[in-house]
């Protein structure tokens, strides 16, 4: 087991962690002096603190991303990309989203106080509140006897369906829905045991012997930094048309963009002029960009 990521590690994902750290930087800037209209109505709070929640679950994910933890990386992914779809479907849906957010809250006392009355030695002193039964069957049925569905009440399958539209091009919606039918599902898989994450975590020797793989490595390392990106940077679009947020060209070339993890070919690289747009796709002029 080694304390530090691979020789070298940080060397060859440094554009693609610099570009995660951009993208955090101006998001985070936007909450240390606000440049959007004023919150007006609940929805715009749900929206905001989704985004605030997803800032600080794509820190985490990018610091575990550059120590060489891909994996556990992908694990936060998980999380981050159910937050950006959720924020979404808030601005598709705000009456349903506000009614679900004062129901799921009120469900939730109803499971807390399930679990602190089987423990009267610990909460002797603490006075639960009623609760009418025809509302809580109604709540169970929304949200699960456990609390185990969507604060939602729909599934995230469903939910992907139902926010699509906000990516207005193909190619975006195609990205979306590749993002759920795989990246989600691996990162999914990742979190929970199986046999795919439990195999990942042995090694056989020629003569047989078994090696456990723990540490740093640079196993998962590129994509979770890609989809960390990927995803915030859908999360803060939304952010930035809601709330009447202006973004400069160069801004959006230099930060939103996801020019480090697009690679040139050789031929790109030498028939580009240093003053010429950047083939990348990022707006910007080739000596500011991949011609650097």
């Amino acid at each position: 087991m080694t304390e530090d990521p691979p020789e070298n590690f940080r060397d060859k994902f440094r554009s693609k962690i610099e570009g995660c750290e951009r993208l955090l930087a101006y998001s985070g800037g936007l909450l240390d002096d606000w440049p959007g209209r004023s919150v007006e109505n609940i929805s715009d709070g749900l929206i905001l603190a989704l985004f605030a929640r997803s800032l600080d679950t794509t820190t985490a994910s990018v610091r575990l991303a550059a120590d060489g933890y891909g994996a556990q990386a992908s694990m936060l992914n998980r999380s981050l990309f159910e937050d950006m779809i959720d924020v979404h479907w808030v601005a598709t849906d705000e009456d349903e989203a506000k009614g679900c957010y004062r129901d799921h809250l009120q469900h939730g006392r109803m499971l807390l106080a399930d679990a602190i009355v089987k423990y009267p030695e610990y909460y002797a002193e603490i006075e639960l509140p009623g609760f009418v039964p025809a509302e809580r069957k109604a709540l169970d049925g929304d949200y699960g006897r456990f609390g185990h569905k969507s604060w939602t009440k729909v599934n995230l399958h469903e939910r992907v369906t139902l926010v699509e539209d906000h990516w207005t091009e193909e190619a975006g919606r195609r990205t979306l829905h590749f993002f759920h039918d795989i990246a989600h599902r691996e990162n999914n898989q990742t979190l929970h045991v199986s046999s795919a994450t439990l195999g990942k975590k042995l090694e056989f020797s020629d003569d047989g012997e078994l090696a456990l793989l723990v540490g740093p490595s640079e196993d998962m390392v590129e994509r979770a930094l890609f989809g960390s990106f990927w995803i915030l940077d859908a999360t803060v679009g939304l952010v930035l048309d809601r709330f009447g947020i202006d973004l400069d060209e160069e801004t959006r070339g230099a930060v939103f963009s996801a020019r480090d993890f697009i690679t040139l070919s050789e031929e790109q690289l030498r028939g580009t002029g240093r003053n010429e747009r950047c083939p990348c796709g990022s707006g910007l002029k080739f000596k500011r960009c991949h011609g650097a």
